[in-house]
This record gives structure tokens, sequence and C-alpha cells, in this order.
């Protein structure tokens, strides 16, 4: 709550200065800001700006707490302020603060210098993919039990126990000294880049260096698949299943192929898709309690309802009602209180003939009246998108990929 008043406090007075005549240069003229309204909103904006710059450098640092929230509310103020127009930035940061620290279930992790944060990036801007945190995975070196190649016994030791990078040292090594690479070698030079993050590389590996005749082996395009799905090309990696799973009918990668491909078709939301691919899958017996699971899983999620934007905005005459809707509670209370407040405030000072404070709390109830209502229609998508990817991330977990 002090994180609120603080910076509704720096939010009135920068509207207050930017409603003021403001005089600047550009191009050598001295301007002024009734001369455009283009001019009045940059002036607006640089007010804004400049108070909220106050407020990071002398207030923020000491108040012992940081913003939960990436980024922190004040970077995000700053942010829509300069890239949007000054109305809508108005409501985006009233929702933002309504929302700030509360219902973090709803919202990703990042790993950040200051610890865990909750990523929540205005809706018109996509998040970064590199924010995203993500668990350690761990990478196994492949052994083909055809014919396993004796020269690799330290690479797959050194992959076994996490040491990627020195065994694409050795890979480059063994490189050097024949001219033809083993099949085994491809496979766990691809496994190493894909551990190390090189997922360009991996691909460019495969494209250009690696025999034609081995391009179609269901375990090599298994790994290039898990690739491209890192790289979200789902839909290249979807083709290059489909075509190696019609010739892939005796081998043993063939269940790997269809458990990636299934877990591929819900990341597209293609159910119909998905549960076929499961389907196919459920007839190999390692693989049926799998495949099982994820099925009930997608038919269970399938028949959940799912909330209504407008519906969301609609309760939202009564404030806190919509984010209540959508299974915001804690931002509903908020909600409701911060209107409530503002609400009283205004008229408190509509009695004590207070124009001037009627004005400010006036423009900030409204702003945050409005900002509950598009916020709370927000906070359905929000909830729609937080349980497909709830799904997604249980059928991902269970895969075992």
């Amino acid at each position: 709550m002090n994180h609120f008043l603080y910076f509704l406090a720096l939010q009135l007075f920068s509207y207050y200065c930017s409603a003021q005549t403001f005089t600047y240069q550009s191009d050598g003229q001295t301007l002024t800001s009734n001369q455009s309204f283009y001019k009045q909103n940059v002036a607006k904006k640089s007010a804004v700006n400049d108070y909220i710059g106050v407020y990071q450098t002398y207030i923020s640092g000491i108040r012992g707490h940081q913003c939960p929230m990436y980024p922190s509310c004040s970077n995000y103020g700053l942010k829509v302020f300069r890239e949007t127009s000054f109305v809508n930035a108005f409501l985006l940061t009233s929702d933002r603060l309504l929302r700030c620290g509360h219902d973090q279930n709803y919202y990703a992790l990042t790993l950040s210098n200051s610890g865990f944060k909750y990523i929540d990036y205005p809706d018109y801007d996509p998040v970064p993919e590199s924010l995203y945190y993500t668990k350690n995975g761990y990478s196994f070196a492949f052994t083909n039990l055809a014919a396993p190649d004796s020269t690799l016994k330290l690479v797959k030791k050194l992959i076994n126990n996490a040491y990627y990078h020195e065994a694409l040292l050795e890979i480059h090594r063994i490189e050097n000294q024949y001219d033809t690479p083993s099949y085994e070698l491809i496979i766990n030079k691809i496994i190493c880049l894909k551990a190390t993050n090189d997922y360009e590389k991996a691909i460019f590996e495969y494209e250009t260096k690696v025999p034609e005749s081995l391009k179609k082996e269901p375990e090599l395009v298994y790994q290039i698949a898990l690739i491209q799905d890192k790289l979200h090309n789902n839909e290249q990696a979807i083709q290059l299943i489909s075509r190696t799973l019609q010739q892939a009918d005796s081998s043993p990668t063939k269940p790997k192929l269809l458990n990636l491909q299934a877990l591929l078709y819900t990341k597209q939301k293609n159910w119909d898709l998905a549960l076929q691919s499961y389907r196919e899958l459920s007839a190999f017996q390692n693989y049926t309690a799998l495949s099982n699971l994820a099925i009930q899983l997608i038919i269970k999620a399938n028949n959940q309802k799912k909330k209504n934007p407008l519906v969301a905005g609609a309760l939202s005459i009564i404030p806190g009602a919509g984010y209540w809707y959508t299974g915001h509670k804690q931002t509903a209370v908020t909600s409701f209180l911060i209107n409530g407040l503002l609400g009283f405030a205004t008229y408190s000072n509509i009695k004590k003939e207070n124009y001037g404070m009627t004005a400010l709390t006036g423009v900030f109830n409204l702003s945050f009246y409005l900002g509950n209502m598009t916020g709370a229609a927000k906070s359905a998508k929000r909830y729609n998108e937080q349980q497909t990817q709830q799904l997604i991330n249980k059928l991902e977990f269970n895969s075992h990929l």
C-alpha cells in the first residue's frame, strides 16, 4: 500500500505539472504547449518522466522494499507513457498499480539481479523470450546400439556429467582425425549444441554438414525437432516429424517422435491432432500411462469454461468485481478499496468546496475506475492464457522430453 501511495502522489503532482504551459526549444524555435496537441502530449510525457524519475532516485531506494514485478511499476509507467498515448498510458499504469504484487500465480517468473520477479509487460509489447526463467535441464549421450563408436567413450562421459563444452572440444578433435564422422558422433554433437543453447548452430550443422543419407534417421530428426521446439519453430518441427514417422514404423524412436509431436500440437492449441497423436502413442506399452493421462488433461481443460473479457469489463462497473470474476481476488479487493478511497476523497473535497483538489482526485478516481474496467477485461485473457499454459506445462513435465 505504501508503494501505491508514494507512486500515486507523484502521479498527482506530475499531472498537475503537465497541465501547465511549458516552454521548450525545438529546432532552434521557442514553442509553447498550446501551439499543438502533439507538443502538449510531449510536455505531459516529459513531466511524467521527470517525476517518476524523482520517485526512482529519491524515494524508491530508501523505502527498503522492491517492486515484485518486472518491469517495476515506475519503469512500467515510464515505458507506457513513452510508447503510447497519454490517456492509454494513464489507464495502463493505474491497472498495473492495482495489480502490483497480487495474484502472482498468473505471471511467469524471471530471475533478476535482485531475485525472482513476476513478468508483466504491457499487452501491446511481447515479452522477450530471454526473460522467462527456465530450470536447468540435463542432456545425456546417445549410443548407437547397432554400431557403437568406440572413440566416443570420453565424449559420452563428459556429456553425461554435463561438461558439454569440453565434450564439444573432444568431438572437434575426433572430427579432425576422421574424414567421415560416425552417426553417433553427429548426434552427440547436436546434443551438445542443444545443451549449450547453440540452437542455430545445431540447425546449421544438420542442414549443411550431415550427409543426406543420415538426415532422415529418426533419432537425429528427434534431436533436431527438439531444437526447433526451443526456437518456437513448431510448424517446422511438426513437418519434420510427420515425414519421418511415415518411414519409422519399426524404429524404437517412433514413440518419442509421437510424444513430441503431440506436445507440439498442444502448443499450437490444435487439440484434435494432439489427442490423435496421444491415442496413437498409447499403443506403445511404456507410453500407455503417459498418453492416457495427457488425454484426460486435454479433455478436462477443454471442458473448462473460458472467462469472457466483455463480462469482466461489464462487472467492473462495481470496482473489483471484474477482477474477482477472473480469479484475481487480491487485485479485486485492492481495486475496490482504492476506488472507494478516491471516490470518498473526491466527495469530501466537493463538500468542502475545495475544487482544485476535487479536480485532481476526480481525475485519478476516473483513471483508476476506467483502469479497473480495462484491466479486468485483460485479466480475463490472462486467466485463459494461464489455464492453457498450465496444461502445456503439465504435459511437457509428464513427457520427460
